[in-house]
């Protein structure tokens, strides 16, 4: 183990923050590389605060949620919907988002806390309990999104009215309390912290688009509370943007610095910087820094020259003390660790990790990756382990299972993978799942071989599916990457690669799929001529980083969205994990894993996915059914099938923010305006109970005033013996309508 150096930072508290929104399932890993590399070089009072986790675990309770409810009918008051006129395409979100909150607020209110037991506890396990409890979650975040619409907080995502590749969009988010509804959360819960705590550094690390908004208005909130702290930021996401950022001297109120790439070394040269030189120190020498001159406000960011990156294999155990494991939405803690940083291939033409991670490669030894492992087993208790790595490389694929194996580590693993077929042979897969792994997830991107040349992906379909083989045989959960729209493809070519994916679903279980973005560093834009494209600037976007393009032959980007649905429809139609709400697995980075932890293999969890499913659909007329708990109906003036249909169009999908990209396609409002209608009144009833189905379910106005009866009577049962001289025609007619809402989960049949 790695002795840390004496303390000799004397009184410099350091505070490392993971701002929302990041996934909720289990820790991230830069921030405790971090703490450990500060610790080990003397500075030992270093916080850690995953402001993500917590702010999920505030969102989502009882008392959150009856403020949504208030703020979200105040602000989206349904009688604003009223069936006197037909709505507009523009107003269909929110229409939708007031009937949601209306209906399902008080049941939300009721079972969100039992919700949250579930899936951090054993009922986590059984698929009948966590998939309400799970959907229960989602649909408590959509009330904390309408109570602050147009906003939108999901398990995967933040967005806002606010394009983030926009300067003057960003900082006046920051400044929206009306959308931006971590501002009142970081002045009441997490600023009162760091005010008693009074640190001097504080760093916070964006990996996603979805943070940069939160990031900086927690930063802008620190520097008016505690003008002596210095505020640095890191992470992937600023890696691409930092330059263009600091380019604009208007983001010194919310951010002083930023270090670019890795951050152990830069990170403690700044601390030791400031411990000595004090906040108005000169940073002009700290390694991989962009800053903004305290001494001459105003002015853009500086640049300094790069700094080394640490030798991987000389870096201390990362320090995940601090974080509160209780409150990540799983049963167990599932821990990141890095084998390696970069990629040791390094051709994919899409690809964009050297600008992430900085150039060059390094992985750390087998032995001493275990070494770090059985140290975190033993410090914290945990078995289950999340390998950071863009391919593990063909010899670790080897010496690392053999090191775990042979010192008896006891852990179950998951991990990105390349496609090496001698590597991944029979014998190194089963050596591998011998060794703890239990799921794997590969490049495969296309079925076509033409573009997986013009990708520089280096694999053949054959060699990448002899892989999946072996490892499904040796009971290893395979995922595959995949995309739609890169530049050239074809229709022709994407339901190639649709009908590839169904054609081999035995082998695969997962696809994690997506459409392709043009971004800045990639060679797609670097050398446009290449693939055929031409890459459309937005001067008015100064922090763009994905751009639009259009192309000389191929899909366009309309026809690519197009073609995703396409895919994704056979996927839920073909693939057990993607079929119905079986999804949830999938969506939750690790839930799917942790079963697989518990030495379940594959088939045999889709095996308890259809039976689940099966036990749906075969649900009748039970004489004991009764109303579902907590069952709410809301009358509307529109039909609400109405406006879901209109709003899963491509097109207007595209005047939301982009799920991967968080900006606003130029001219997809007035697009989806003009090609898509407004929706007719339509008096209609509006179902929700969070129960076994716990959708929002569209029924018939008769529909209330029969759960009423049957509620009065007690039982389905007990309401037709009220009535012997039912003719048996309309008996069976009854029975059939309470079957049908049973298998919508709005009547159920009591413990």
């Amino acid at each position: 183990m790695i002795q840390p150096n004496p303390d000799v930072s004397g009184s410099f508290p350091i505070e490392l923050i993971f701002p929302p929104q990041g996934h909720f399932t289990q820790p991230y890993l830069a921030l405790p590389c971090l703490k450990a590399h500060l610790v080990h070089n003397g500075f030992a009072d270093v916080g850690l605060i995953d402001a993500s986790v917590e702010a999920y675990d505030h969102f989502l309770t009882a008392d959150y949620l009856r403020y949504a409810k208030d703020r979200a009918s105040a602000r989206l008051p349904l009688e604003r919907f009223g069936e006197e006129r037909a709505l507009e395409f523009e107003e269909l979100e929110g229409f939708r988002a007031a009937a949601e909150a209306h209906v399902s607020a008080d049941s939300l209110i009721e079972s969100v806390e039992a919700a949250k037991e579930v899936v951090r506890g054993p009922g986590f396990y059984d698929p009948e309990i966590y998939v309400p409890a799970i959907r229960t979650l989602y649909h408590g975040l959509r009330l904390v999104s309408a109570a602050h619409f147009p906003a939108q907080l999901t398990p995967h995502n933040f967005t806002l009215g606010y394009a983030n590749d926009r300067s003057d969009d960003v900082l006046a988010a920051t400044l929206d309390r009306e959308q931006n509804l971590f501002i009142d959360y970081f002045e009441k819960e997490l600023l009162p912290r760091l005010v008693e705590r009074r640190p001097r550094l504080v760093g916070l690390s964006v990996i996603y688009g979805s943070q940069l908004i939160p990031a900086l208005t927690l930063g802008r909130l620190i520097k008016q509370a505690l003008p002596d702290c210095h505020v640095t930021a890191g992470g992937g996401f600023l890696a691409y943007i930092g330059k263009k950022l600091f380019a604009v001297p208007e983001f010194a109120e919310c951010i002083d610095s930023m270090i670019m790439h890795e951050g152990e070394g830069p990170l403690l040269a700044l601390a030791e910087t400031l411990r000595d030189g004090g906040p108005q120190a000169d940073l002009g020498e700290v390694g991989s820094l962009i800053w903004f001159d305290r001494r001459n406000p105003g002015e853009t960011g500086r640049h300094n020259d790069p700094l080394h990156p640490v030798r991987l294999d000389e870096a201390p155990c990362p320090d995940f003390e601090g974080l509160p494991f209780e409150k990540y939405f799983s049963p167990q803690v599932v821990l990141p660790y890095d084998i390696n940083r970069g990629c040791y291939y390094g051709e994919c033409a899409f690809c964009t990790l050297p600008t992430v991670i900085g150039p060059g490669y390094r992985t750390r030894s087998a032995e001493h990756i275990t070494d770090h492992v059985l140290e975190l087993k033993e410090r914290h208790g945990v078995r289950h382990f999340n390998f950071i790595t863009d391919c593990m490389p063909p010899g670790m694929i080897k010496d690392l299972p053999e090191q775990l194996i042979e010192r008896e580590a006891d852990i179950r693993w998951w991990c990105d993978a390349r496609v090496e077929p001698k590597a991944y042979d029979a014998e190194g897969a089963q050596r591998l799942y011998d060794a703890g792994c239990r799921k794997l997830l590969f490049g495969f991107e296309t079925a076509t071989p033409r573009l997986l040349k013009l990708m520089q992906k280096g694999q053949s379909l054959k060699s990448t599916l002899q892989v999946a083989r072996n490892c499904t045989d040796a009971g290893i959960s395979v995922t595959f990457y995949a995309m739609v729209g890169f530049p050239s493809e074809t229709r022709e070519e994407a339901r190639a690669t649709r009908d590839f994916l169904v054609e081999h679903r035995d082998v695969v279980r997962e696809v994690s799929l997506q459409t392709f973005h043009i971004d800045e560093v990639a060679q797609t834009y670097k050398d446009p001529e290449r693939f055929g494209i031409r890459v459309l600037d937005d001067p008015a976007a100064d922090l763009q980083l994905y751009h639009d393009y259009e192309t000389s032959n191929g899909m366009t980007q309309a026809e690519a969205a197009e073609a995703f649905d396409d895919l994704m429809g056979a996927l839920r139609e073909h693939y057990d994990l993607f079929r119905g709400d079986t999804i949830y697995y999938f969506m939750q980075k690790s839930h799917y894993f942790l079963h697989l932890a518990t030495d379940v293999l594959p088939a045999e969890f889709i095996e308890r996915c259809r039976e689940r499913q099966s036990r749906q659909q075969d649900r009748g007329a039970d004489p004991r059914l009764v109303p579902a708990p907590h069952l709410r109906f809301a009358d509307l003036g529109h039909g609400y099938k109405d406006a879901i249909e209109r709003l899963a169009h491509p097109l207007a999908r595209a005047v939301r923010p982009d799920f991967t990209t968080g900006r606003f396609v130029e001219g997809a409002l007035e697009q989806a305006r003009a090609e898509l209608n407004g929706i007719e009144p339509r008096p209609t009833l509006l179902a929700f109970a969070p129960g076994a189905s716990g959708e929002f379910v569209e029924v018939s106005p008769d529909t209330r005033r029969w759960v009423a009866a049957l509620e009065q009577a007690g039982s389905l049962g007990a309401l037709l013996e009220a009535h012997p001289d039912t003719p048996p025609a309309v008996v069976e007619r009854i029975e059939a309508f309470a079957a049908r809402l049973h298998r919508l989960g709005l009547l159920t049949v009591p413990n």
